[in-house]
């Protein structure tokens, strides 16, 4: 006989599918709560290196998971779009003739452990930014102490070989920084065709021209920019749309918007960005929809917010705003758009403001992490 408490054994066996189908689910939503971030650093000391957290993208609570890589000076990193990996560049090879090296990171989702598949030479001294292309077999990295870019093939485990191609660029400026040329930035255009490199010390946004399929650098062309001396442009963004793109500059800080054609960068406006020489435009990025774009100005600690104008894609101040720490050295937003995590350097902290998906604007959460130096906010879309 059937006990009536418990019901038949089919239908024990239903209600058992259905709670555990709903366990399942559970633990399928339960990781997207809290997203996973690395944090790049200058830290250069035994048992220091990359650091990972986790944000509860409902509250905005940051948890510290603690040191998951211990590599010397990982200043920059980046994830892979959709594989569990972790690039971290180095950031060292300042003396003669050294180089700085590159490091693919195979992930742990689950716990943010890092191991190391591969170590390469990055291609020159004192690497600086990083960037992959968009079919993700190369990895561009930008040499601030040589000036060097370098393009680097991925394997099919994701691991990393040695620069199959590597350019030299030359140039200079009036400030004491820019004695020679310090490529501070690369990312690759739209188009898939051209690499843009931000050089800090020759005042330029080299265009080179880019093979992905055989990850070929070629010399700088016609299509590059020259900025007024002095500038020092550092960090550049892409807008969703391709059509456009934000340039910072750190020496001279200023806000530049470009309309790009064909990887040719046309200017559209110049916009100061507040702040002080000599130390002082770091990161610039994009809201997941193209309404916004965010800068953070390191001698003033402060993060700026501009509204897109939709048809120009110009832009206009709307907020300046604390980011609770001291020399904010770059800042990520996270998938969900909701929040803005602050690397700041100066304070050894990383920190937490709210979005406003609508305005745009940032708020203060009182939300705080301690890190040592950190430099570079990465959240991984399988994280």
């Amino acid at each position: 006989m059937t006990d009536s408490r418990h019901g038949s054994p089919t239908r024990r066996a239903i209600a058992a599918g259905a709670l555990g189908l709903m366990a399942a689910q559970t633990a399928q939503a339960a990781p997207r709560e809290e997203r996973l971030v690395y944090i790049g650093t200058q830290a250069d000391k035994n048992g220091q290196g990359v650091f990972a957290a986790r944000l509860n993208t409902r509250t905005g609570g940051l948890k510290a998971i603690g040191v998951v890589a211990p590599l010397q000076r990982p200043t920059w990193l980046v994830a892979h779009s959709d594989r569990p990996l972790v690039y971290a560049l180095s950031e060292t090879g300042y003396g003669p003739g050294e180089q700085g090296q590159v490091h693919a990171l195979k992930a742990d989702p689950a716990t943010g452990a890092l191991t190391v598949l591969s170590t390469v030479a990055s291609g020159g001294g004192g690497p600086a930014h990083m960037s992959l292309d968009d079919k993700a077999g190369g990895l561009l990295v930008a040499h601030y102490g040589t000036g060097h870019v370098a393009a680097l093939p991925v394997r099919a485990d994701g691991g990393l070989e040695p620069p199959a191609s590597v350019q030299a660029n030359t140039g200079s400026g009036p400030s004491p920084q820019q004695q020679g040329p310090h490529a501070h930035a690369v990312i690759v255009d739209p188009t898939g065709r051209h690499a843009l490199v931000a050089d800090l010390g020759a005042d330029r946004i080299f265009v080179h021209p880019y093979d992905a399929a055989t990850r070929t650098l070629g010399p700088a062309g016609e299509a590059s920019v020259v900025l007024p001396p002095g500038t020092g442009p550092r960090h550049m963004a892409l807008h969703p749309t391709g059509r456009y793109l934000y340039l910072l500059s750190e020496i001279t800080p200023e806000m530049r918007a470009y309309r790009l054609r064909d990887g040719r960068p046309e200017l559209l406006q110049t916009l100061p960005a507040g702040g002080e020489p000599p130390i002082n435009g770091a990161e610039v990025a994009v809201s997941h929809d193209g309404r916004f774009v965010y800068a953070s100005i390191r001698v003033e600690h402060v993060i700026v917010v501009y509204e897109v104008d939709e048809v120009m894609g110009e832009l206009r101040e709307i907020q300046r705003i604390a980011t609770g720490g001291k020399t904010p050295w770059s800042f990520a937003l996270d998938p969900t758009g909701h929040w803005l995590l602050a690397a700041n350097q100066g304070s050894g902290a990383v920190t937490v403001l709210g979005r406003n998906d609508a305005s745009g604007r940032l708020t203060a959460t009182g939300q705080t992490i301690a890190v040592d130096r950190p430099t570079c906010v990465v959240f991984p879309a399988w994280g």
